[in-house]
Order: C-alpha cells, then structure tokens, then sequence
C-alpha cells in the first residue's frame, strides 16, 4: 500500500508542481514503487484518456492526487504481473492514507469498471495523437514532421523501460576482461554494438551489485552518450574543456581515454558540479572543476571543447518520462536561442586548429542539424569552420553531423557534429 502512496506523492510533484523526477523520486523508494511511478509517466495520456472514459465528472483539481492514484490503479491492471484484485484492493485502501476515504468506494468501481472494460478501453484506434502515442500533441508533431518513417518506432521504444548500459573504464580493465568478471558474478551481460567500452546487462540492477563499481571498474553511461568520448580524440597534454559536464559522464570517459591531457570540467550550476566531482573521485580521476558562465569566459583558449549543450532532452524520454509532462513546445525556440550563444562562445575559446564537438540528447533537428546551419551561416564569410565527418557505421547522418534516434540498436537519442577551426579569424 506504500508503494502507491509514495508513487502518488512522486507524481503530484511532477504534474501539479512542475517539479522533476530525479528530484523528488525518493533514492530509498522500493522497486514496485518505481516501477508505478514510471509506468504512470510514460502511459500517462492513454491513463487520463482511460479515467476519463470511467468518470461521470472530471475530478476537481484539488483531488489532483486521488486521479493519480486512479492513474497508478489502472496502470497496475494493465502491467503488473499480478491478480487484478490485488491491485484493486491495495489502490482502495491507499485512499486512507491520503485522508480520503470517502473515494474508496469512487476508486474501487472506477477499477472494477475498467476491469470488465479493458479490452475495449485500451483500444486507441480511433483516439487522439496524444492517447495512441503517449506523448503530448506538440512533441508528437514535431516526432513526425522530423522523423516520418521512424516516428512509430520512436514512440514505442520512449514509452518503454531503457536498457542498462556500462561503460568498461579501459584505463583500469577491458570489456572481455570485466565480461568474464560479470559472468563469474552470475550476471548476464552483452558487449554493446556501438563502442568497445559498452556493455548491455540482460537485466538491470543496483550499481552496488556490479562488480569493482566502487573501485572505478565500470560506470553507467548509455552507449550514444559514450561515442563522445571517441569523437573527440584527444592527445597527452590537450587543454580541453567540458563546457557543460554535470553529471560527468563523458568528462570521466574522456579521462579514462586519455589521463594525461589537462582538462577543465565547466558547468554553470555549481550544485550540479557535485555530481561530477563524485563520479570523478569514485573513479581516481583528476581536473578542475569550474562554474563559469560560458558566456563569460574571455580569457582561457583550449585545443578541444566537448559542448553537450542543455537541450530539450527528447532523446532520452525513457530514461527520463516527465520530460513529455513537462517540456513545453515553447521551450524549444528558447533553447535554440540558448544552444547558438554557447555554440558562439565555445568557438571564440578554440584555438588555431582546434576542435568541437557539439552534441545534444535531442532528437528535434531544430537543435541539432538547424543549429549547426545557422552557426555556418554566422561564419561564412570568415571561412573558419570545417565539418570533420564523423565515421559512424549507424545513426542518420546529416549534412553536417549524426543523429542516433532512440531504440533502434538499444541505445538513446543523442546527435553530434564535430567542428575544426581552420583560420585564426572569428
């Protein structure tokens, strides 16, 4: 009964407070919990769609946190391996612990009705955009403007739960070498298709079950995120900049490639550097972290600049399902605005020769072949960007970078492009 009281508690801060998961799913929360919480996110509009269908009346807001149960019951119905009436009975009685006992007779024929209706209520065929794809009217447009032929597939593999991923720091072992230490450990584990430092569990579990987690063996990092790490090749000595490098990551990889270029791990929210300053102690690594502006910064020049933008993050909804609640389609022209100014300030502190690698978790071409087109437009006359392109046997590629699209080999959406500076001018 707990499990649905904290979901619930979980949930209202996302959709009433606008509040984020990561920041409010408690670290304690039990796997069942999770698993309601998630799985009313990513089924959220097909829930509402469901509840509404049930209801005589739409609930009053104030009862925002009694439709969210009525959410987590349904979604328990629908997913939970499980009898009905132990899902219907432990929603009933959770009504209690969100002083609203009056509702238990509302909740429990709202599920019981659902419960005779199913098949014909889970039917979407004739249901709007936002039921048949589970995502908000706007972002589902733009899915399909952007991507027509893989739209379907993305919708399906963002609704459904991520793959764990790891990244072998090669710096300390191999992928074959900590292969046979997961399958020593009874752990059923994959090399991953895309780089020779990712692996696949068959079955996620807690990081402390992972064998040499604390000693620095191994870290989570979906596979697309760890081809930054490879693009950006580095040499001994290279001053290079993280520009935005919470969580830390791709700056903990690129350590792991090469431990002797002298890096600085830059973001501009120092309480989010906390994150990277943990990752890179737990791993033995060392650089500077600073929180500058980006668009501060005048007085320091690098060889090579990793600028993993903010972004609308529309790549890796799986991973993280209330980005649809609370992403805004208005926020996109907002982060595009944001995303050319760091791209422009980044540049201006890249040496003679230099190289850049812009990257996104996105999968909107606004922020990422858009982008680009507009920073070459800016540059055109100076004639100092060169396109280096990137070998990549998957992911689309465009005119000026490479889009992964998430689900298609497992891992998440991410794109790049990867930039020289060829003149001193600009």
């Amino acid at each position: 009964m707990q499990e649905y009281e904290h979901a619930v508690a979980t949930l209202l801060q996302i959709v009433k407070h606008g509040r984020s998961l990561d920041s409010n799913i408690s670290t304690d929360a039990s796997p069942l919990s999770r698993q309601i919480t998630y799985g009313v996110l990513r089924e959220f509009y097909m829930l509402e769609h469901i509840t509404s269908s049930l209801l005589d009346k739409p609930l009053p807001a104030k009862h925002s946190d009694l439709k969210l149960l009525i959410f987590a019951g349904i979604y328990s119905i629908r997913a939970l391996n499980r009898p009905d009436h132990a899902s219907v009975n432990a929603v009933v009685n959770t009504t209690a612990a969100l002083n609203k006992k009056w509702a238990k007779g509302l909740v429990n024929a709202i599920l019981r009705s659902y419960i005779r209706k199913k098949s014909e209520l889970d039917d979407t065929a004739n249901a709007n955009i936002e039921v048949q794809c589970n995502h908000p009217k706007w972002l589902a447009t733009r899915i399909k403007n952007a991507w027509p032929d893989a739209a379907n597939n993305i919708f399906k593999a963002n609704n459904e739960q991520p793959p764990m991923m790891l990244r072998v720091n090669i710096a300390k072992t191999s992928r074959d070498e900590y292969l046979v230490l997961l399958s020593e450990n009874d752990i059923d584990a994959a090399p991953g298709a895309l780089v020779d430092s990712s692996i696949l569990l068959r079955k996620p579990r807690p990081v402390d079950q992972l064998p040499g987690f604390s000693s620095g063996l191994v870290s989570v990092q979906d596979e697309a995120s760890q081809l930054a790490g490879h693009i950006l090749t580095t040499k001994i000595n290279d001053s290079v900049l993280d520009a935005c490098a919470a969580p830390g990551g791709k700056t903990c990889h690129l350590l792991e490639i090469n431990p002797g270029i002298e890096l600085i791990a830059n973001d501009k929210d120092p309480a989010r550097l906390k994150s990277v300053k943990e990752n890179i102690e737990r791993l033995n690594l060392s650089c500077q972290l600073t929180s500058d502006d980006l668009l501060a910064i005048h007085d320091k020049s690098f060889e090579k600049i990793l600028l993993d933008v903010p972004c609308s993050a529309t790549g890796i909804i799986r991973r993280h399902p209330d980005i649809k609640l609370l992403r805004r389609n208005s926020d996109i022209d907002k982060l595009c605005a944001m995303q050319i100014q760091l791209l422009s300030a980044a540049w201006q502190l890249l040496k003679h020769g230099g190289e850049l690698l812009y990257s996104t978790c996105s999968i909107l071409p606004e922020e990422n072949e858009n982008i680009l087109s507009r920073f070459l437009s800016m540059h055109k006359e100076a004639g100092d960007v060169e396109i280096i392109p990137i070998q990549l046997a998957s992911g689309i590629h465009g005119q000026h970078g490479v889009q992964l699209l998430p689900g298609i080999q497992g891992h998440d959406g991410f794109y790049y492009a990867h930039l020289r500076k060829i003149s001193s001018s600009g």
